[in-house]
């Protein structure tokens, strides 16, 4: 439905039916399918069998869930209907002011990013001037009861970032326990879902979007980046590429090989960390993330000097425990030359500095808060 006036009308028609308290309804990235952290606290309730009433909404519905959850069409009426008589909702994207909360119901938002580096929302100076922006950020502010954080770093850019006053958990991500603790099962995974033997090792490429969707800074040599990891790491390899879910589309324009795959396409991007072996990325939030696993990552920025005046950071660039690179054969040597026992003490300063909270245990601390949630009344 593409008539927002409509959209609040419904909201409000709607209200004419209870509120059901066991009733929950998740929503990834407005409309996409079954991933990120509405995922992962989806699959702990389920295994707990509470006989939760679980909804998901998606553009796609032909797109594989679990038996146990109910699938909507993304802003139809039934999703609407469901919205409004659903005691908790679950998301990991801003809700737009035509999107009408309750009274009585509570609204969990997981935020899709990670621990940023580069400037994001009020912050983002592309942003300084966006009145649509700052009214949905007082929108979000008024229909919000918590937010989830994996690190108080995070709560921080919430603050200034989303303009976000209310509460907040600082429990880690639910999306990364995977990382922590089930590495094995997707290492076997992802080889088998692109065909590949288990004893070929992986490098994910997985760069940030750029202003106007240009891929033009992509200009990572393959062949040099799996000669330098073969000589350093040994084994046979083959790169990963992943573009940010917002140019997905765009990832045809690149350039692929029997030993360069593309896998913007596919669902879950934790489960792609969790199945390799080597990150390569520039200013994207998972460069934070991809460490749980205890694994290197490398920065690999063409345009650093031109990003850093278009975003700017939060975090010193110069700072980061992850070694960089501005050029191919910068990025080679820099591999070639990695020092394991350095990376180790510089991570683990980084993740004391930004006061991590991931510890694999994310997705039953927030299926606690809903399970209590439906049996309190709260308002």
């Amino acid at each position: 439905m593409k008539n927002k006036k409509m959209i609040e009308i419904l909201y409000y028609i709607f209200r004419i039916f209870p509120i059901k308290r066991n009733k929950i309804v998740f929503c990834n990235y407005v409309g996409k399918g079954y991933g990120c952290n509405p995922k992962y606290i989806a699959e702990e309730l389920i295994a707990r069998k509470n006989g939760i009433d679980m909804v998901w909404m998606t553009k796609d519905i032909t797109l594989p869930f679990p038996k146990t959850i109910r699938v909507v069409k993304w802003e139809s009426v039934k999703a609407i209907y469901e919205l409004s008589t659903a005691k908790v909702w679950v998301d990991n994207q801003r809700k737009l002011p035509y999107n009408k909360k309750r009274k009585g119901q509570y609204f969990i938002e997981t935020w899709h990013g990670g621990t940023p580096l580069k400037k994001i929302g009020a912050d983002n100076p592309l942003n300084k001037n966006d009145l649509p922006y700052k009214k949905t950020s007082i929108h979000m502010d008024k229909i919000v009861n918590l937010m989830i954080a994996n690190c108080s770093w995070v709560s921080k850019v919430y603050r200034s970032a989303f303009l976000y006053t209310g509460k907040i958990l600082e429990c880690g991500y639910p999306r990364n326990d995977i990382l922590i603790y089930k590495t094995d099962k997707y290492n076997k995974q992802v080889r088998k879902y692109y065909h590949l033997e288990n004893n070929i090792k992986l490098v994910l490429y997985a760069p940030t979007y750029r202003k106007g969707r240009k891929t033009d800074m992509y200009k990572l040599d393959y062949n040099l980046l799996c000669a330098s990891l073969e000589k350093r790491f040994g084994g046979k390899w083959k790169v990963l590429v992943r573009l940010h879910p917002t140019m997905a589309e765009k990832s045809n324009e690149l350039h692929y090989t029997e030993d360069v795959i593309n896998v913007s396409g596919y669902d879950d991007m934790q489960e792609l960390m969790a199945g390799t072996d080597v990150l390569i990325s520039d200013y994207s939030t998972i460069i934070g993330e991809f460490p749980l696993i205890g694994k290197p990552v490398f920065l690999f920025a063409t345009d650093r000097e031109s990003y850093a005046k278009e975003r700017d950071f939060y975090y010193d660039y110069d700072k980061l425990p992850f070694p960089q690179a501005e050029t191919n054969i910068g990025l080679a040597k820099v591999i070639e030359n990695f020092d394991e026992s350095k990376y180790v003490d510089s991570l683990k300063k980084y993740y004391q500095i930004i006061g991590r909270k991931d510890y694999g245990n994310a997705s039953a601390k927030v299926a606690d808060i809903i399970i209590n949630v439906m049996t309190l009344r709260h308002k």
